[in-house]
């Protein structure tokens, strides 16, 4: 049903409606529609523009397990990445090169959601957003991202390599 509104496909668009098909499910932890929230807090798109709530929603999504099916799991990875720029960019976020580093480490867990170009790309961001840490920073932030998450780093030994 978010979808019909959303889009207006069978039935009348209504974006306000859409949104709330999106939020119910979304707080059933659906990858896809906890995206839809995110965007639509960001956007104003069927509900009052919210960034308060645009950051709540995106670090939920950001700390769900990854599914098998890779649409829904580049759902998520996806989040982690953005969330990694904004700390980056102090966008929406204040600008912290640390909390940035660490969004970074768990993006890497499923990189392979994305294209070995957009992979390369990120590499070299975190390589150049390493020049910026403490020495003591980069030997804690695999720990500190555990805590974040709230499980264990498993790629971590794969930061710069690619994934196919």
């Amino acid at each position: 049903m978010m979808l019909a509104y959303g889009n207006g496909q069978g039935i009348e668009q209504n974006p306000e409606k859409a949104f709330e098909y999106a939020l119910k499910c979304a707080n059933n932890n659906d990858a896809t529609c906890m995206w839809n929230v995110v965007n639509c807090y960001l956007t104003g798109n069927g509900v009052n523009a919210d960034i308060s709530k645009f950051k709540e929603w995106i670090l939920k999504l950001a700390k769900l397990p990854n599914p098998e099916n890779l649409a829904l799991s580049g759902n998520i990875t996806s989040a982690r990445l953005e969330l990694a720029n904004f700390y980056k960019a102090g966008e929406y976020f204040e600008k912290d090169n640390y909390q940035s580093y660490l969004w970074y480490l768990i993006y890497n867990e499923y990189k392979v959601d994305f294209s070995i170009l957009k992979q390369e790309e990120v590499i070299t961001e975190i390589k150049l957003l390493e020049k910026s840490l403490s020495k003591k920073q980069i030997k804690n932030a695999s720990t500190d991202a555990e805590k974040l998450l709230g499980r264990k780093l498993n790629n971590i030994d794969k930061l710069y390599k690619n994934s196919l």
